[in-house]
């Protein structure tokens, strides 16, 4: 008797990162019929979890943010509830390297008036932020970070709070991301109420949707638990399946791979931005290459656990970040997470767990040195900020050549693609860090809304959408 012929994919996913997993399990559950093709032999792409002699060291993203309800639903569905941590409230206390000493960054009005680390000029400054005039309509739209902050706050907040900030999100430049595209919500509140303190303001007392933080949560088992949990209840990845490219065939795609190709009415890209280029160079003619322009921060990862009483400061927050300009003169970390302050189980009894970044957009070389060179940098750079001493129990450092893409000036040509491409060919969408949103939590978000996209044009009938 002859086996049915399988029913055809509905969708096909490129790349076994969190986007990719996302949208997959989505798309099961949904009732689609789907393959997931990852190059790799593992799930997570940049969730990376390590553990050595008792610590649990990430070496990817070390928390996640849970600011859009659909992480914490994408840990509840898949069954991972149960596994779910808050950080300890130590994690709302931030420290900036500045002449050569740490101070805490304020975390309020009254905080903020009696902190040493900004002068009293700028805290007369800040004063005359409402009455900033911003700029000419569209002029906002290539406005970089830095040239936002001079002009609403002054340059000793770009200095000492939000070049800091731009580096532990972006590793990223200042002085090249674009206000608009990296930080969508600071735009907004000059754009909508003229003034970020108005604008903040406004929406604490209600005037428009306050704005939630959301809880800073990880997994028991770490972070890389959530993408092969997915992987696992979707049971759809297929690994080792590198792809070579995506071509039409009448009313499908057809993604091509060594072994053959395997055809679907909906194709969804969740690699990184270069791949998305070769893989749709020829189906775009030509027009995906554009794609591989948007620039990445190399970041190598310096992780490393100590005995408590090797380690003289009281480690009492989430960590601290160096001050950009000649503030953060003289130290090469772009900062170091207290790991082990906020989630407790990352490192034996009496221990505790550190975890250092190098390079970055503004210092790429750092980025590339050796393992050796790295962990000597680090523990010389931490025994002067935090006063560690000895050799750490375990160590490892991990790089990532392509860490965390940029969004600079000119970032709206790529989302401008991604229209016109999703627009000329039906059935095709790109997923990723690389377009809205660097956070997994965006990545989430995104994947998410595509899926339930895709699941809603497969129910309407066959042919391609």
């Amino acid at each position: 008797m002859r086996e049915p012929t399988p029913r055809p994919y509905d969708a096909v996913v490129v790349g076994a990162g969190i986007s990719g997993l996302a949208a997959a399990f989505r798309l099961v559950r949904a009732g689609l019929r789907v393959a997931v093709l990852e190059a790799s032999s593992r799930p997570g792409g940049a969730l990376l979890t390590h553990e050595t002699r008792g610590f649990r060291f990430e070496l990817g993203p070390n928390t996640v943010l849970e600011s859009d309800p659909s992480l914490p639903a994408l840990i509840r569905d898949c069954g991972l509830e149960g596994e779910r941590v808050v950080a300890a409230p130590a994690a709302r206390r931030r420290w900036i390297w500045h002449g050569g000493r740490l101070r805490e960054l304020p975390g309020g009005p009254l905080a903020f008036l009696l902190s040493p680390l900004f002068p009293a000029a700028a805290k007369l400054r800040l004063l005359r932020e409402p009455w900033v005039p911003a700029p000419a309509a569209g002029g906002q739209d290539e406005e970089t970070i830095a040239a936002f902050v001079r002009r609403r706050l002054g340059a000793a907040f770009l200095e000492r709070a939000v070049g800091p900030f731009v580096s532990g999100v972006f590793a990223g430049d200042p002085e090249r991301l674009a206000v608009r595209w990296a930080t969508p919500r600071i735009a907004a509140l000059e754009a909508e109420h003229g003034s970020l303190i108005r604008g903040a303001l406004a929406r604490r007392k209600g005037a428009s949707p306050p704005a939630s933080r959301g809880a800073m949560v990880s997994l028991r088992g770490g972070l890389e638990q959530l993408p092969r949990h997915l992987a696992r209840e979707s049971g759809v990845v297929r690994y080792g399946i590198a792809c070579r490219g995506v071509r039409l065939d009448g009313e499908r795609f057809l993604v091509e791979h060594a072994g053959g190709a395997v055809g679907a009415r909906h194709v969804l890209l969740a690699v990184p931005a270069e791949v998305a280029a070769a893989l749709l160079a020829e189906v775009t003619g030509g027009r995906s290459r554009l794609l591989a322009e948007i620039p990445y921060a190399a970041v190598a990862v310096v992780a490393a656990g100590y005995r408590r009483q090797d380690v003289a400061h009281r480690l009492d927050g989430f960590g601290f970040l160096r001050a950009t300009g000649s503030g953060g003169a003289g130290l090469r970390l772009l900062g170091c997470l207290f790991t082990s302050s906020f989630f407790p189980d990352r490192a034996p009894a009496d221990c505790v767990a550190l975890t250092a970044y190098f390079g970055g957009r503004t210092d790429p070389e750092a980025a590339s040195w050796s393992d050796e060179r790295l962990g000597a940098a680090a523990q010389e750079e931490l025994g002067r900020v935090l006063g560690v001493r000895g050799e750490p129990l375990a160590s490892v450092v991990r790089r990532w050549p392509r860490a965390i893409p940029q969004y600079e000036l000119g970032h709206g040509r790529f989302l401008a693609l991604q229209a016109e491409l999703e627009r000329d060919l039906p059935g095709l969408y790109l997923a990723g860090n690389y377009l809205q949103g660097v956070s997994v939590a965006d990545c989430v978000r995104n994947a998410t809304a595509l899926a339930a996209r895709i699941a809603r044009i497969a129910a309407g009938g066959a042919g391609r959408p």
